[in-house]
């Protein structure tokens, strides 16, 4: 089984003025967490986790929305507030992903236009501990990687340390490896701005001697809808997507 967790609970300035919640602004007529979704739709024997805020479902129902879209087939936490950041919210499937299972956590305002299955298929092959998909960026509103050869050697929120941007994707072979590294970084006080975020325990993974590795992919593979400006960018390029997106 390979779970895919999904956390789905920051608020963005760039959609205050939007009614609905930014998961289901529809893009290309669809929720923005349906292009997510499908996105993972070749990976075979997985299951979906998803974090969302309570007070979303009360009034927009969107547990009920990811219910549908995977069959009913997801576990669905829901938060009554924010947590201390992307990292906390995670922990908060630990019932779910405190295992041998593989782990996927992934954003909930992108696609990657990439085999995924490819992906994490040569992950494997390389006997990861964890991996990140990266991209070309110097900008600081990402997280970005170190690297020595084939290997991370560390990573950061916000802080370019390299051109490795990571996409908002995070490979563990166990999910019980990410929670681990999740409670040295807590424990430690490792955050940013006052948040926890996973490049944290990412670097406690390294510190542990994991295996720590990752893949490029080219810049046109990578759409977040970070902004409606990003979203805009994904809509003017679609037309040559494959139908799926």
């Amino acid at each position: 089984m390979l779970n895919i967790l999904i956390p789905s609970c920051g608020k963005s300035e760039f959609f205050s003025d939007s009614y609905y919640p930014k998961n289901v602004i529809e893009i290309n007529g669809k929720p923005m967490i349906q292009h997510v979704i499908e996105n993972y739709s070749d990976i075979p024997d997985k299951k979906f986790t998803f974090i969302i805020l309570q007070d979303e479902c009360n009034r927009f129902h969107t547990d009920h929305v990811v219910s549908i879209l995977t069959k009913k087939d997801a576990n669905i936490i829901t938060l009554k507030n924010p947590t201390g950041g992307a990292l906390c919210t995670c922990l908060m499937a630990v019932e779910y992903i405190n295992s041998d299972d593989e782990l996927i956590i992934a954003n909930n305002d992108q696609v990657i236009c990439e085999d995924i299955s490819c992906i994490i298929e040569g992950f494997r092959k390389c006997a990861l501990a964890c991996a990140l998909i990266c991209f070309d960026s110097v900008h600081p509103r990402w997280s970005y990687a170190r690297l020595e050869g084939e290997n991370v050697v560390e990573t950061a929120e916000k802080r370019p340390l390299s051109r490795h941007a990571i996409a908002g994707f995070y490979y563990f072979k166990r999910g019980r490896d990410f929670v681990m590294g999740a409670k040295r970084s807590i424990r430690k006080g490792e955050t940013y701005e006052g948040n926890y975020y996973i490049s944290a325990a990412i670097n406690e993974m390294i510190l542990m001697n994991k295996k720590v590795g990752y893949t490029s992919i080219d810049n046109t593979s990578y759409f977040s809808f970070y902004s409606p400006e990003k979203i805009n960018t994904f809509i003017k390029y679609s037309g040559d997507m494959p139908e799926t997106f």
